[in-house]
């Protein structure tokens, strides 16, 4: 079984294998002598950086069995006596080949975005997601119950419904809920201020006597 796979090599172990150089990011047409046909003609590897495969470690290495091997464990040895049927490879084809030879693993790619640090809503933001969300569960579903049986219990529900939804906006959250939060605060807000001004209302007729016009 061969020693190479994709994502199984680190930098040093690339320099050490294949005696390839740290890259010094050294800037445009640094490969365009051997053939590079990428947008600045300088090839660059995730782990060495920019200008890490000299036009002389090309030369040397385009036509290694060392190389053919690498390409076959990644690519099926039909693949790799197709590239190398005329003895060597291209230096974008090489480039290509060692980029594999160093990415992260897949699981570590499908995990990257997780690794974001939380972050936590703004009071604005926070406050108006737990009255919207408050409002939408506990008040519009029996608002009938509320404004014509007078049910206290509906404000009752809507007060704790808005105290644990603030409860769990204000924790951590991850960079993409805070900007759809962010970017909701305004229709969230108005929902709130929409309510408010039914319950103000509400209550004032209730608390007006009967025997006098206003």
């Amino acid at each position: 079984m061969s020693r190479f796979a994709a994502g199984s090599m680190t930098g040093d172990q690339l320099i050490k294998e294949f005696g390839i150089q740290q890259g010094n990011n050294p800037g445009a047409g640094y490969n365009a002598a051997a053939g590079a046909t990428d947008s600045d003609k300088t090839k660059a590897n995730s782990a060495l950086g920019g200008g890490y495969l000299t036009n002389e470690t090309y030369e040397r290495l385009k036509g290694d069995a060392r190389v053919k091997e690498a390409y076959a464990a990644v690519n099926g040895q039909e693949a790799a006596d197709k590239k190398f049927k005329d003895g060597s490879i291209s230096i974008n084809t090489m480039d290509a080949l060692f980029d594999t030879l160093t990415e992260a693993p897949k699981e570590e790619q499908a995990a990257a975005p997780e690794a974001k640090s939380p972050v936590v809503l703004s009071e604005r933001a926070a406050k108006a997601k737990a009255y919207t969300t408050a409002y939408e569960e506990a008040m519009l579903p029996r608002q009938g119950d509320y404004f014509i049986k007078n049910d206290q219990s509906v404000v009752n529900d809507f007060d704790s419904k808005y105290s644990l939804n603030l409860k769990k906006e204000t924790q951590p959250q991850t960079p993409a809920v805070l900007a759809q939060a962010e970017n909701e605060v305004d229709p969230a807000k108005a929902k709130a201020k929409a309510y408010a001004k039914d319950y103000k209302l509400a209550l004032g007729d209730m608390l007006r006597p009967s025997d006098r016009e206003f």
